[in-house]
């Protein structure tokens, strides 16, 4: 039978990228270098690879989470957040050098591969990052921004108009990896100030490249889909403590309602997030060549991503505690600090689509977001005695009430005769 005549044959179109309803045609050479996409190729998709990348990836965030799982204390709570700092700003560098460079060629194909070993062996040792795997942890990062590094120096070669930009950034990361490579040889504390050393030079390097956003503007589809998917896998993938501790216990009504109230907790930081979700910040950076809105949506994703993760976790254990009378000082301030932490980040969010054009109605959602955070902060320092229904309830109801305010808001954008719902440049959705 010919191809032709299978009813069952989809076929895709060709692309420069392997991506949803594409393939990459035979006849295009296996290596092709970084360059720069060009407009008649039209919005860069999202590749298979990609989507893979992110599956492995947050199974490191994962189980930088479960650090959260077992004798919760504040100092627990701020070393996970110090940790996840770095990793997500890992994600975020290929995330960004993808938008920027790739072509899905055999090189990317390979760096990315190297890459999701580094990936690997940091979740492997991420539950013990700051003890016995210390080392394993450090050399794993600075691999993976070392193979950055490598990236961006491939470019330097190839892409004469962001030579100069991306030798800068080939240096920074590159010898940000050296400090944490270099790092394992050290014991502790000193080695944690070289973290801290080697991530004060990740950060900053993009910064030493400020023509880069001019030369490679980002591809605003290509980011928003990129930090939504990060988003939406990592709430998924926090459920699995909630199903963990649910299956390792018997299913009476107290598990089932904190099961039931967690549900509604997380689809409301969900709905929160993306039923406000705009590009506009991007889009201002190609534009009008204004970077501070962009700038400031991407790092309100630092917060929101691991609240999120640990969100997950600490439903977990309110589920696992759902029968004590008490919940625990610790698990209380654990869950209602990473929910108002990802009512922070909806917020600074909604700053950013203010700077980029929304105004005063993205000001104004933004106060609507400061009852849930003091809510939640309230809660975790006035809730000593209650039981885990009990907080689980408030914080429910607390979060639930965004989603009801922006059901309303909704419901009456039409009556109020001449305003916009919302803010937004360059994209159909707007923040509510």
């Amino acid at each position: 039978m010919r191809d032709s005549d299978n009813p069952m044959r989809v076929a895709n179109k060709p692309a420069s990228e392997s991506s949803p309803g594409t393939h990459r045609p035979i006849e295009r050479p296996l290596f092709e270098p970084p360059r720069i996409r060009s407009e008649e190729e039209g919005k860069r998709p999202t590749s298979w690879l990609e989507f893979f990348f992110d599956l492995v990836f947050v199974v490191a965030v994962d189980q930088l989470a479960r650090r959260l799982q077992h004798g919760v204390t504040g100092h627990g709570a701020i070393v996970y957040l110090a940790l996840y700092g770095p990793v997500w700003w890992a994600w975020v560098g290929f995330v960004l050098y993808t938008d920027r460079f790739g072509t899905d060629d055999l090189s990317d194909r390979f760096m990315t591969l190297l890459q999701i070993g580094a990936v690997l062996v940091i979740a492997a040792a991420a539950t013990q990052a700051t003890s016995g795997r210390a080392p394993a942890f450090a050399i794993a990062y600075g691999v993976f921004r070392l193979i950055l590094a490598m990236r961006y120096a491939m470019a330097a070669h190839y892409v004469r108009e962001a030579r100069r930009e991306c030798r800068r950034q080939s240096i920074g990361f590159a010898l940000a990896a050296l400090i944490w490579i270099a790092s394992a040889a050290v014991s502790a504390p000193w080695c944690f100030w070289m973290w801290g050393v080697g991530f004060g030079v990740d950060l900053l390097t993009p910064f030493a490249s400020r023509r880069m956003h001019e030369i490679v503007p980002p591809d605003p589809d290509h980011i928003e889909e990129r930090f939504g998917t990060f988003i939406n896998i990592s709430l998924g993938e926090g459920f699995v403590a909630l199903v963990d501790a649910m299956r390792d216990q018997p299913w009476s009504g107290a598990p089932l309602m904190v099961a039931a109230l967690s549900l509604l907790i997380g689809f409301s930081i969900w709905w929160g997030f993306f039923d406000a979700l705009d590009q506009a910040p991007i889009a201002e950076v190609r534009a009008r060549h204004r970077t501070g809105p962009y700038k400031i949506w991407v790092f309100a994703q630092l917060p929101l991503a691991a609240g999120v993760a640990a969100v997950g976790i600490a439903v977990g254990n309110l589920a696992r505690d759902a029968d004590a009378h008490v919940l625990d000082d610790s698990l209380r301030w654990l869950v209602c600090g990473m929910v108002a932490l990802c009512y922070i980040a909806h917020a600074v969010m909604h700053i950013a689509y203010a700077k980029a054009g929304a105004g005063q109605r993205a000001w104004l959602i933004v106060a609507r977001k400061t009852p849930t955070i003091a809510a939640a902060l309230l809660l975790g320092a006035l809730g000593a005695g209650l039981s885990s229904v009990v907080v689980a309830g408030l914080l429910a109801s607390a979060a639930g009430a965004q989603v009801v305010w922006n059901i309303w808001d909704r419901a009456h954008a039409d009556a109020r005769s001449g305003e916009d719902p919302g803010p937004g440049l360059a994209h159909e959705h707007r923040p509510a």
